[in-house]
């Protein structure tokens, strides 16, 4: 059973769906938009297999605390910084992030010395290289996105297009497509102003990501997964990715979207299910 729980690290109040078993655990981080919730397939899947872990409601996004005015990437890393202190414990821990996640755990592996993680999964990570959408969206020409904000709330056709909305930008496969979680993750874009709100602050997100170096410290064993169906981040950046950490893996998912852990969930369970009983006999030996 997924239990849930709030928590505070770095000052940031925020919510935590969790399952209980082995160390080390795996530290589960939402993309931009998310909520936990996105992470609940990998959940089930590390319960069945009695595999300890969490999925984080960072700040801005979800039940936690709004973020401060400012640079948003740096207090997500320092957010993430004191959760995985937190939840390593007296060993380590196991990050695996997706596009905005994936970024946030990225910057924290390579810009915080110390940081007691065993081993990360990178699906999809943001960057500098965008889908067609992304660019569209940001240009104010999406007529999909346009059209939602112009519907009258509450409005079942409202609801209905940011269903279809969401499902066509997460899943690759729609055959893969669980229809209560996509209107979970939906309900952000369920009025204009909520609708308006995410995409003033995905503009920003972009332009702030877009800044970012690659790493160049980062030695922990690294599994980089790209969706070759992502409408939101092209390839390229999971390939320079891959270029700048040494020894690192990189898989390319056919069929697959922006949300690997959605569309294929098994597969990212047991990518991350590897590296956490690496990092276990590293702690043993």
């Amino acid at each position: 059973m997924i239990g849930e729980r709030r928590a505070r690290y770095a000052g940031y109040g925020t919510r935590e769906l969790f399952v209980d078993g082995r160390g080390p655990k795996l530290v589960l981080v939402h993309g931009f938009g998310h909520p936990a919730d996105c992470w609940r397939p990998v959940l089930q899947r590390c319960e069945r297999a009695g595999q300890s872990a969490v999925a984080l409601d960072l700040p801005g996004f979800g039940a936690a605390d709004a973020l401060a005015p400012g640079l948003l990437v740096p207090q997500l890393v320092c957010f993430l910084g004191a959760a995985v202190r937190h939840h390593a414990g007296s060993g380590s821990v196991v990050l695996a992030g997706n596009s905005l996640g994936a970024v946030t755990a990225v910057q924290l592996l390579d810009t915080v010395p110390g940081v007691p993680v065993g081993g990360l999964v990178a699906l999809d990570m943001a960057g500098a290289h965008w889908a067609p959408l992304v660019r569209a969206v940001a240009r104010g020409n999406w007529p999909l996105l346009r059209m939602l904000s112009a519907i009258p709330a509450p409005s079942r056709w409202r609801v209905r297009v940011a269903d279809v909305f969401a499902g066509m930008v997460l899943y690759g496969d729609r055959r893969a497509l669980d229809r209560e979680l996509v209107r979970h993750l939906s309900s952000q874009i369920g009025n204009v102003r909520s609708t308006n709100s995410l995409i003033e602050v995905g503009i920003l997100v972009k332009k702030e990501v877009e800044s970012l170096p690659l790493p160049t410290w980062i030695d922990c064993p690294t599994v980089i997964v790209h969706g070759d169906k992502d409408r939101l981040v092209a390839p390229a950046t999971s390939w320079e990715l891959h270029a700048a950490i040494p020894d690192s893996r990189l898989l390319i998912l056919a069929g697959v979207g922006h949300c690997p852990h959605l569309d294929t969930p098994d597969t990212v369970t047991a990518l991350a299910l590897d590296l956490v009983a690496a990092a276990g006999r590293s702690e043993t030996a």
